[in-house]
């Protein structure tokens, strides 16, 4: 089925971000978890894509520390949002996008709160700006089921575009079309996943539009309804 919707991860697909989170994330697991502060940093990169409480879970399960850890890199986040800024081909691309009549969605497991408040300056925003509740709303089948609703289109019509292995895998669960770009993580990580997923090496139209444009134009044929 051809695309119509496409939904991009946040942070280090759309926004130069890991960087800065995993040298304080690292920080942090260093100081609590008695880990160097090069492999705490690696650990975190490797379970990068879920929320930070959920990444201690699954490095350190059932550790006392995981929720006040989680809790000073969830307020430390606050005070950087903004000094993020989006990579430079990222705004371009989504203005290509929507004048081609693709919808676009943001999915991050960052805090819904600081993404709305990390996209309000930009030029081009896209048509839904999603993030985590704290609670079950969150990026995977949560968000797919949101935009489902909101778009009345069928999922088999979205495509994700992230960084981090467990974008492809999140995107596989709820059997959703994926691509991967090639940033903090080599291709055989994506490989390893899904040996036939779809890879790009830079987030611009010259690499993304031909995946998409395999089949005919997105929205000739549907009615998707728009956000207010």
């Amino acid at each position: 089925m051809r695309k119509r919707l496409l939904i991009f991860d946040f942070d280090g697909t759309l926004v130069d971000s890991m960087g800065i989170y995993a040298r304080k994330a690292g920080e942090l697991i260093s100081e609590h978890y008695g880990l160097s502060k090069e492999e705490a940093r690696e650990l975190y990169l490797k379970t990068s894509g879920l929320p930070f409480a959920e990444q201690l879970e699954i490095l350190f399960p059932g550790n006392g520390k995981n929720r006040e850890v989680a809790e000073t890199f969830e307020r430390w986040k606050e005070k950087v949002l903004h000094d993020l800024k989006p990579f430079p081909e990222a705004e371009p691309l989504l203005r290509e996008l929507k004048e081609r009549g693709y919808l676009v969605a943001v999915s991050s497991n960052n805090l819904h709160m600081y993404v709305q408040e990390s996209v309000k300056g930009w030029k081009v925003r896209p048509h839904f700006v999603l993030g985590w509740d704290g609670g079950e709303f969150k990026k995977g089948e949560p968000h797919v089921r949101f935009l489902e609703k909101a778009t009345s289109l069928p999922r088999e019509s979205f495509l994700i575009v992230g960084d981090s292995p467990n974008d492809l895998k999140l995107a596989r669960s709820s059997g959703i079309d994926f691509v991967a770009l090639l940033r903090g993580f080599p291709e055989e990580s994506f490989r390893s996943v899904d040996p036939s997923v779809k890879v790009i090496k830079s987030l611009t139209p010259e690499e993304l539009l031909p995946i998409l444009e395999e089949g005919s134009h997105p929205l000739k044929d549907s009615n998707p309804v728009l956000p207010s």
